[in-house]
């Protein structure tokens, strides 16, 4: 976004424009207005950091047993350069949570019925628990970390905040407000927009509110000033991602619930930001850009030493492409060889890194057993039109390689771009026991607004008027956004599409089953077999 002019810079909380006989009543208005100001957010310095609910919409006992990195960074960087109290709370994870993953067949049905009575029904209970956490922990400040998906659950989060105590100053962040800007001010009960980073933007506004200074002198904001939008000066990437605090230090005493979450929720880290790729579908360049940032390999380490003494044996890295820089990345597998050869790791890359044999040799070396890679499409001509820096005969290449190496490989498939026609559809479909993946995470194109192809579909006319952020995310049965196939055979196509995938993945599930008795023992199969069918007995269940 870019920065504001001269003129639209707000006065921030003082008057201006008068003179000064016909304001001296004005001044001392506002002076009392700027002192009680002062007080609400100078008295209680507490905020509150929120993940929205999502998964929970679609069944209770579907949720994000996870503590976002998010709220682990932003509490940590407030922690560390300010004296505000902090707390974070994943609504989307259920402290009561039992086994469930549901299935495709689930989740674009019975699912998606219940997620769309979710959010228009505030008396349920998850609204009700989010209504009463809020009550509990008492903030004058909530952080909303907020993707194109979950933007819905934030706006219905903002609304009970604000009936609960209109003063509470509600701040949304993350990758969808980063994409689409001021257009989120359209929901009145949002104060300011967090763009991009968010661990110092955080801090300043925070002693901005605190100390009643100018809003216009913190970096990387957009709000409202007497009815008018104002944006402020764009901020400032963080260069040292080893500054950063470990999301676990805090957690014991920041997390809501933290004694009821699982070891392993805590098991996920970022090792860079950034993405060097330009696919068309995607939001990560958006939220990061595409210069890649890296941690150094020791601080790292550092914190997997960490999560191992707390006692998770195995992590999963979030970065968008893992790997990308091979200096970095031998070094990174070579140090967790020589002092943590007990854990081990999975990630997501791509295909041009997973073809390098040397590369997954690292990997393996340092504890890799699981990759997700971007295949994405069984059409070299689909590849191209979405920037896919790669060939249907690298995406073998790649899974081969991993296979022979010892590394599970689960293919990302997405069907339904704007070029799709019903062969290249069926290409992709047929793409999929040609990779052999061990696993299909399958997913309907999806043109979140703000990213390169939400334009190109306005172009086109396959989007007309509003975009209905509520009716819309990868596994939604309303997705059609091709030009070539009529809805109706496109629905028809995608309910086979997924039918073919569940029974994939749940063949590919009885493979890893034997592979685990020979290698795990009975014990550790025994779980895995009883969470699969636990899952399918729930889906049928009320919730």
């Amino acid at each position: 976004m870019s920065a504001d002019s001269s003129t639209d810079r707000a006065p921030g909380f003082g008057p201006g424009g008068c003179g000064f006989k016909s304001c001296s009543a004005g001044h001392l208005r506002e002076s009392m207005i700027v002192q009680n100001q002062a007080t609400e957010y100078s008295k209680n310095r507490k905020v509150m950091f929120i993940e929205p609910p999502f998964y929970r919409l679609y069944h209770d006992q579907y949720c994000l047993v996870k503590y976002p990195l998010a709220l682990g960074y932003l509490s940590g960087s407030v922690i560390k350069n300010t004296n505000w109290s902090v707390q974070t709370y994943n609504a989307d994870f259920n402290a009561k949570k039992k086994i469930f993953v549901p299935e495709n067949d689930y989740i674009s049905e019975k699912g998606f019925k219940r997620y769309l009575s979710s959010i228009k029904d505030s008396s349920l209970p998850i609204w009700q628990e989010i209504k009463n956490s809020i009550e509990e922990y008492n903030p004058s400040v909530i952080g909303i970390s907020a993707k194109t998906q979950n933007f819905i659950s934030a706006t219905i989060i903002s609304k009970i905040a604000k009936e609960i105590n209109p003063k509470i100053k509600i701040i949304v962040g993350g990758v969808h407000p980063t994409m689409n800007g001021p257009k989120v001010l359209d929901c009145k009960d949002i104060d300011f927009l967090s763009i991009a980073e968010g661990e110092n933007t955080i801090v300043e506004l925070l002693l901005a509110l605190e100390k009643n200074t100018d809003l216009n002198l913190v970096n990387g904001i957009v709000f409202r000033n007497n009815g008018k939008i104002i944006s402020t000066k764009p901020r400032s990437y963080v260069e040292d991602l080893n500054s950063l605090d470990f999301p676990l230090t805090n957690a014991p005493k920041v997390l809501k619930d933290f004694d009821k979450y699982p070891k392993e929720a805590f098991g996920y880290v970022f090792a860079s930001r950034g993405c060097p790729y330009a696919c068309t579908f995607c939001e990560s360049k958006s939220m990061w850009t595409r210069k890649v940032r890296y941690r150094s390999p020791e601080n790292i380490v550092a914190e997997l030493k960490q999560m191992y003494e707390f006692g998770i044996k195995k992590v999963n890295f979030d970065d968008d492409t893992f790997g990308i820089s091979k200096k970095n990345i031998k070094a990174m597998n070579d140090l967790m060889h020589d002092e943590l050869p007990n854990m081990t790791y999975t990630c997501e890359t791509v295909v041009q890194l997973a073809k390098d044999e040397d590369v997954v040799k690292n990997m393996r070396k340092g504890g890799c057993t699981a990759t997700f890679v971007g295949i994405e499409s069984g059409n070299n001509e689909i590849l191209k039109k979405i920037k896919k820096t790669q060939t249907t005969d690298e995406c073998v290449q790649a899974m081969e390689n991993l296979r022979k190496h010892g590394i599970e490989s689960h293919a990302f498939i997405m069907v339904g771009f704007p070029d799709e026609t019903e062969e290249t559809f069926k290409q992709t479909m047929d793409f999929i026991p040609k990779l052999k993946p061990d696993g299909v995470i399958f997913s309907i194109f999806t043109p979140y607004p703000g990213s390169d192809i939400y334009n190109e579909c306005k172009d086109k006319g396959i989007i007309k008027g509003d975009f209905d952020l509520a009716l819309y995310n990868h596994q939604s049965p309303l997705n059609c956004f091709t030009k070539n196939i009529k809805k109706e055979r496109f629905y028809e196509l995608r309910r086979e599409a997924f039918e073919f995938v569940d029974k994939y993945n749940s063949r590919a599930k009885f493979r890893r089953g034997i592979a685990s008795l020979r290698n795990r023992g009975i014990k550790a199969t025994w779980k895995r077999v009883y969470s699969h069918f636990y899952s399918k007995f729930i889906s049928y269940t009320n919730t």
